[in-house]
């Protein structure tokens, strides 16, 4: 009997763990405006397993990319259904994806862009654009402002590691990119503005990024180091936020709908891929 009494104790006490665990994650902080623990999980269907890239077009489409094939997919923002795809180019390891004017922007992880004409129409047109620098490379997220697109390393030679990210700037008039990193992304200035006490260094290898339309400032999003950061337009961090592993799982993209309604997407990793939908409350 007395022992069936340890046993009983000893999952009453492990219970209580995962609880107070549980409820630690949930009280992570998080971006003002925006609800950690309320969010509507859309799934993806299997096309989507490595889902990388999400982009909000015009007032009510989601576009979205996976990083084993060159196809840009129209999803239902609602459940996540493939309404539209088409090819660009032939299978690439791409990672994000931006639209201005009506122009798809995709990036290959060793920095080529592709140009993209009349996307998901049977008529498309891509060109290519490559990157400035031949070393080794891997970059993966992209944003726009005004006339430029900007480009993140992820891992790339010239930089101290994980210890920063260089951003190179594309010109969209010219349709071409600055031989020099525009910005510099430093573990040394992002650390300390860290929300929330934490030891972890940061690695700062950034995964995918977005403008927000309404505060006008961009957000950053890691999947190796789980950190969501917000910039100003010139890229001067202003706050960052560590992101629990049993909510984003593998955090690949980033859009906001014009409304500020934020959407994250996670690829599989042994599970089933996903978009968050954070609703916006400023």
């Amino acid at each position: 009997m007395m022992y069936f009494s340890k046993i009983l104790v000893l999952l009453l006490f492990l219970n209580t763990q995962c609880t107070s665990n549980d409820s630690e994650l949930g009280k992570m902080p998080f971006p003002e405006g925006y609800d950690l623990e309320k969010f509507q999980k859309i799934k993806l269907q299997h096309d989507m397993e490595e889902v990388s890239g999400l982009e909000w077009v015009g007032a009510d489409q989601l576009w979205a990319i996976e990083d084993e094939s060159s196809i840009i997919y129209r999803l239902d923002p609602e459940t996540g259904k493939i309404l539209k795809k088409g090819k660009f180019a032939k299978n690439k390891d791409i990672e994000d994806l931006l639209v201005v004017d009506g122009v798809a922007w995709v990036l290959q992880s060793n920095g080529t862009l592709y140009e993209v004409n009349s996307p998901l129409a049977k008529n498309t047109e891509t060109s290519e654009h490559h990157f400035p620098i031949k070393e080794k490379r891997d970059l993966e997220a992209i944003v726009s402002s005004k006339t430029n697109l900007y480009v993140f390393c992820k891992a790339c030679k010239w930089d101290i590691g994980p210890e920063q990210a260089s951003i190179f700037r594309f010109d969209l008039t010219s349709k071409s990119y600055d031989p020099l990193p525009f910005a510099t992304l430093k573990r040394e200035e992002i650390q300390p503005l860290l929300v929330g006490q934490s030891t972890k260094e940061l690695d700062i290898q950034p995964s995918a990024a977005a403008l927000h339309p309404i505060e006008n400032l961009f957000y950053i999003l890691s999947s190796t180091g789980k950190w969501l950061l917000i910039t100003d337009t010139d890229f001067k961090p202003i706050k960052v936020y560590l992101l629990n592993s049993k909510t984003f799982k593998q955090p690949e993209g980033i859009t906001f709908d014009p409304k500020g309604n934020m959407y994250i997407s996670n690829e599989a990793q042994d599970g089933e891929p996903n978009i968050l939908k954070f609703d916006y409350h400023p």
